[in-house]
């Protein structure tokens, strides 16, 4: 086997552990040392994949949002374009299984804190969320559900629907007593219907 070949096992694979670590602990809690326990190798091994605990961040990023964005276009792929495909879309953002587990990751939350403080990581957080946003507006403009619509009546919608679904996501990982994010699920979905205009009964 080639040396690019073990490092495209080796990268998933330390990556994989490094997310157990900060969900399990939280990401100030995370360090190369318990990487490599986890792993049952040297740290030495870690670091020589990853120069630092900032490079696995910003890798971990990126293979969560890809996750995402890849299990969004994933789920309407083989519907045709248009108001339907929009809606599944939609309900999928705010819908239950997979979808939740993704929007439980807490190390997705840990790096939202970090980019609070570190501008290298506030930067690629824009950047792979840039790319989610453009997702959602060419499934919006595709569906030709707002022919006549403004590009800038069509981008501002586009972005209320994806600060409903940040508020979703907020509100459904913070309730302590009860568990209400299908509840939640369904009436944010309900919301964003109204605002496309798109019928639930179809």
């Amino acid at each position: 086997m080639g040396r690019k070949s073990i490092d495209n096992i080796r990268k998933p694979q330390i990556l994989e552990h490094f997310r157990q670590v900060i969900n399990e602990e939280g990401v100030h809690k995370a360090s190369v040392v318990k990487i490599a326990k986890k792993m049952g190798v040297s740290p030495n091994l870690v670091l020589h994949y990853f120069d630092s605990k900032e490079a696995m961040i910003m890798e971990l990023f990126d293979v969560i949002m890809d996750q995402y964005i890849e299990h969004l276009s994933e789920v309407i792929s083989d519907i045709p374009k248009g108001p339907q495909r929009l809606k599944i879309l939609i309900k999928t953002m705010f819908g239950l299984g997979k979808n939740r587990q993704l929007l439980s990751e807490k190390s997705y939350y840990a790096f939202y804190y970090l980019s609070l403080f570190d501008d290298q990581i506030k930067l690629r957080f824009n950047q792979k969320y840039r790319q989610l946003t453009d997702m959602v507006v060419a499934e919006v403009e595709s569906s030709g559900h707002f022919k006549g619509t403004s590009q800038v009546d069509l981008a501002e919608q586009t972005e209320f629907l994806l600060s409903l679904f940040e508020g979703f996501t907020f509100k459904s990982n913070i309730r302590i007593n009860n568990d209400h994010f299908e509840e939640f699920g369904n009436y944010f979905f309900k919301k964003a219907c109204d605002l496309f205009k798109l019928d639930l009964d179809e």
